[in-house]
């Protein structure tokens, strides 16, 4: 199927930028520190996606007692060196997106800082003139704010979006704007994807690219 669409909205980790994993990784190891043991599909379910904020609240819930004061602090650190020497674009990212002429925009729960720096670093700042974080909005995902909001500064309604996420909060958060989302599903389980609203799944840019008809 060709969806039609006027605008398409770009989560960042997990869809351009191959982050997730990192992050999972850092984060599963720091937790299993404090005795907090996560298999693959509770972290996805549970952590991946949604703000850091909202990762040590659930995190503390499911141990019972507070992380660490610098658990926050220390997960950032790790986080930060490992992009900076190892952060590269979800394999053909950038053929998509030299392929794409409507309008686009990026829609992240990250801050500013790691948005900027994870768009410079695999130099893909320009393609993104139009960006949100999770500093822009009042509630991040799985709230719909960061997507209506693209969808504003973009012009186009709503309904005419197509959101490209990959994690369950981001999910959400695209059906909860009434946009369609297609789902990044490499790493990721489908169903799980479907379960939370993606309008279908795919395993790599090149069917996203057949799905968006380039």
């Amino acid at each position: 199927m060709i969806y039609s669409y006027k605008a398409i909205i770009f989560d960042c980790d997990g869809v351009i930028v191959d982050t997730e994993n990192i992050s999972n990784t850092i984060l599963k190891s720091m937790l299993s520190e404090c005795g907090l043991e996560l298999d693959d599909e509770t972290l996805h379910a549970k952590f991946t996606g949604f703000t850091n904020a909202e990762n040590l609240i659930n995190a503390e819930k499911m141990l019972g007692r507070p992380l660490p004061a610098n658990f926050d602090d220390d997960y950032r650190q790790r986080f930060h060196a490992t992009i900076e020497a190892e952060l590269e674009p979800i394999k053909g990212v950038r053929d998509l997106l030299n392929k794409i002429t409507t309008p686009i925009a990026m829609a992240t729960n990250a801050r500013r800082q790691e948005m900027n720096f994870k768009l410079d670093k695999i130099q893909l700042t320009e393609q993104f003139s139009t960006r949100f974080c999770v500093e822009d909005v009042e509630n991040g995902k799985p709230a719909p704010d960061l997507y209506l909001k693209a969808a504003r500064a973009l012009g186009v309604d709503p309904e005419d979006c197509l959101v490209i996420e990959d994690s369950v909060a981001g999910i959400t958060a695209g059906r909860a704007a009434g946009m369609r989302v297609l789902a990044f599903s490499e790493t990721l389980d489908s169903e799980m994807q479907t379960a939370a609203g993606a309008t279908e799944c795919f395993n790599t840019m090149k069917e996203l690219e057949a799905l968006l008809g380039l």
